[in-house]
């Protein structure tokens, strides 16, 4: 089945929901290797727009560094809690 961007966003935002207590930043290897490698190319588009609305709406940034990653914001902690 098809991942819209809604789904990837509850991914997304399921993911910093089961780490809020350890860290505020998705770890690299999950976003990478477990997550963006099983999407499919239309999929992978469908990443890139859910970022995008989540950052937009204030939920998550962009990490750049040695692997480029997200972290949640206050805002975004708030809505999951």
């Amino acid at each position: 089945m098809l991942k819209t961007p809604k789904t990837i966003k509850r991914d997304i935002l399921g993911k910093f929901r089961s780490l809020l207590y350890n860290h505020d930043t998705i770890p690299p290897n999950w976003l990478l290797k477990d997550y963006w490698q099983l999407l499919t190319s239309q999929e992978k588009g469908n990443f890139d727009q859910a970022v995008t609305d989540l950052i937009h709406k204030g939920l998550i940034e962009k990490v750049n560094g040695r692997i480029p990653t997200l972290r949640l914001t206050d805002k975004g902690a708030d809505l999951i809690c």
